[in-house]
């Protein structure tokens, strides 16, 4: 794999709402990641329960977790709050519910690059 240095930054975007039974593990998947060079914006989309918590624990143990809490707007808002924070070369979105297996942003990266497409999906 690419000397990090080497390595463009990818920004992954997580909006976050009511979802603190699931965050733990997505957020798991997303550390565990083979690609190195990210930033992790996470968007508290005005959550009710005790994700704010989890995020705040989470961006302590790792400098590349970046925080945002908003009032509840919706997916779309937090996700274009995200879009707005990040400074990668390339955009990735994650479900809060949901969890990547270790390679995947290293893979979506590489078909892109590969076939010279401006997205992986």
């Amino acid at each position: 794999m690419e000397n990090e240095k080497e390595q463009p930054l990818i920004s992954v975007i997580v909006p976050v709402y009511n979802v603190e039974q699931y965050l733990p593990k997505c957020l798991d998947s997303l550390l565990a990641q083979t690609w190195q060079n990210f930033e992790f914006i996470l968007v508290d989309d005005g959550s009710p329960d005790n994700c704010w918590a989890i995020m705040q624990e989470y961006a302590r143990r790792d400098s590349r977790i970046r925080l945002i809490r908003q009032k509840n707007s919706g997916l779309s808002a937090a996700r274009n709050t995200g879009i707005d924070a990040a400074q990668g070369e390339w955009i990735g979105f994650m479900d809060s519910d949901d969890y990547a297996a270790p390679e995947m942003y290293e893979t979506l990266y590489r078909a892109a690059v590969e076939n010279d497409a401006q997205m992986a999906v």
